[in-house]
């Protein structure tokens, strides 16, 4: 019985040349489609696998006509002949229209049974959605604009991800359905969101600011480069919230870890590439305030890569932190007057010399005599310690020190609880 449909661009591979025409394109799919054995129907679940090389033409309004009206047909033909299927999944960097009607002719005929829907391609999808019986929804649109979003019903997904592509966006795409102002996700534990910014210009923000936004039974939040107001913030973390994972701005961040976090068992805070000065200057002290208030939380990880603090992390008081990962190349000693800041530290992973020569020897003269150093053991609790060297001499001679050069025993006194280092390309 055929359950899933999947569109992809790496296998199946159709090829159309400009000297095809688009009529004769058309035909060449409705033959794929609608001329499949029947006996696929009693196999596994059916996969269709595509590649569309990019057609650059502009078709005119009699060609604009054919392809929808073979994007129903073909879809049509898709839908009698497999009645059962729950799941559609695309993934095309540049789709013809014809795809992109015939998926939406797909989900919109499809809609009553959908399961999971998964949209990774450039889709204008101006429909609405009721889908009361999916599960999974994961849209990532790019290339379109706020109208050419769908509306969707919010009461049954368990798992839903959205990537925008800084789309101007609002919460009331997910309006379906409401007689209130309150939009409630009935059953949503599982939100993503990537490149969602609620944009005040946006035609349908007016309205979605008088909206209220309910997540009885969210448990796990990822905020990728996104922006939230601190009333949807307040809304995601007000129901026994179990796992937060932030990346993008510290100041998202931040205004997201102002809501009371003691129902999460993990929180990962995330921040990869370029600061902008006013965001340096607040690092520290929002970061303090940050992990400052994480008592309780079992996992609190926090990975810094491509920003270089080194400089202000005399500063830092992250007295909950767990587990930190710095990628960027720190000098070993500022690494190691920082622990006092860090006490609950179980992990840590650091970039510790990149290519050159001199930090790595620097690196290796301080742990070959850090007694002459620092002649009092740490009182760390750190049990994993990995050393990112992306150089292969280089972490070939690091290496050696570390068996021949006393560098191990060293390392093993000066943190106690230590139990496994890793050396990392």
């Amino acid at each position: 019985m055929v359950k899933q449909l999947l569109f992809d661009e790496k296998c199946h591979h159709v090829s159309v040349n400009e000297a095809d025409s688009l009529k004769t394109f058309m035909s060449i799919l409705e033959a794929l489609f609608c001329g499949l054995p029947e006996e696929i129907r009693l196999t596994k679940p059916f996969i269709m696998w595509f590649e569309l090389e990019y057609i650059d033409e502009t078709p005119d309004s009699l060609l604009m006509r054919q392809c929808h009206d073979a994007s129903k047909a073909v879809a049509d033909a898709l839908i009698n002949r497999y009645p059962n299927v729950s799941s559609i999944s695309t993934t095309m960097l540049y789709p013809h229209e014809f795809f992109q009607k015939l998926i939406v002719e797909l989900v919109v005929g499809y809609d009553k049974q959908l399961t999971k829907y998964v949209n990774d391609m450039p889709t204008a999808f101006p429909y609405t959605l009721t889908a009361p019986k999916l599960v999974e929804l994961d849209l990532t649109f790019y290339c379109v604009s706020e109208y050419d979003l769908p509306t969707i019903c919010p009461r049954s997904p368990r798992k839903i991800r959205i990537d925008l592509d800084q789309i101007p966006f609002s919460w009331d795409m997910f309006r379906v359905g409401n007689v209130s102002e309150t939009i409630v996700f009935d059953n949503l534990v599982d939100l993503s969101i990537t490149d969602v910014y609620e944009d005040s210009d946006a035609g349908n923000m007016a309205i979605a600011n008088n909206l209220d936004l309910e997540f009885p039974k969210l448990e796990r939040l990822h905020t990728n480069n996104s922006s939230l107001t601190r009333k949807v913030a307040q809304a995601m973390m007000s129901h026994g919230l179990k796992w937060l994972h932030c990346e993008g701005s510290i100041i998202s961040a931040s205004q997201l870890c102002k809501q009371p976090l003691g129902t999460l068992d993990t929180l990962i805070l995330v921040w990869v590439g370029e600061v902008y000065s006013e965001e340096f200057d607040d690092f520290v002290p929002l970061t303090n305030e940050i992990f400052n208030k994480t008592s309780g939380i079992e996992f609190v990880r926090c990975e810094i890569s491509k920003i270089n603090i080194s400089e202000i992390m005399d500063r830092v008081d992250w007295p909950y932190l767990t587990h930190l990962m710095l990628g960027f190349n720190i000098p070993f000693n500022v690494l190691l007057d920082m622990l006092p800041k860090v006490p609950n530290l179980v992990h840590l992973e650091i970039d510790i010399c990149g290519c050159d020569k001199n930090v790595l020897d620097e690196t290796t003269e301080l742990l070959t005599n850090i007694k002459e150093h620092y002649p009092i053991p740490s009182s760390s609790k750190i049990e994993t310690l990995c050393l990112n060297i992306s150089h292969s001499i280089m972490r070939w001679k690091f290496c050696n020190k570390m068996s021949f050069g006393g560098v191990f025993e060293n390392l093993k006194w000066y943190l106690p609880q230590l139990k496994t280092i890793d050396i990392l390309e």
